[in-house]
């Protein structure tokens, strides 16, 4: 009886196998690598909250409390909490902020604008020895 390539035994196979012959010839750190990334691309991998936050530069209570209170999704495993890619990614844009020009580039832009204001009405009236050389 054959497996199926697409079945997690038939997978698994592939990667002892894989890590047999990285072995062999010395490059088994690439061969973690690119299992772990393609795990990762599959949506095999899972983090728990202390790894997700971790991995998001927070504090683990604060993604709790954004799980229990905020709506942030995460994959409910019995009583653990859990996190794949397209979570974090999700709460990553959740949390996203559109940047705001700061207050001392409004005032900035308020003085110039106040200056080119300024200039173009001074420029518009002629000025008195103007006027002196017309008549």
């Amino acid at each position: 009886m054959s497996e199926q390539k697409d079945t997690p035994a038939a997978q698994h196979d592939d990667v002892v196998q894989a890590v047999l012959k990285a072995l062999s010839e010395g490059g088994l750190r690439d061969v973690i690598v690119e299992a772990a990334v393609k795990a990762l691309n599959r949506g095999e991998v899972t983090l728990n909250a202390k790894e997700a936050a971790k991995a998001l530069g927070c504090g683990e209570r604060f993604l709790l409390d954004g799980c229990n209170k905020h709506g942030f999704p995460y994959i409910d495993m019995g009583k653990s909490k859990r996190f794949g890619p397209q979570e974090l990614q999700a709460i990553q844009n959740m949390l996203r902020v559109p940047a705001k020009p700061s207050e001392l580039a409004k005032a900035r832009r308020a003085r110039s604008a106040a200056a080119r204001k300024q200039k173009s009405s001074e420029s518009a009236k002629p000025a008195d020895s103007e006027l002196a050389l017309v008549s």
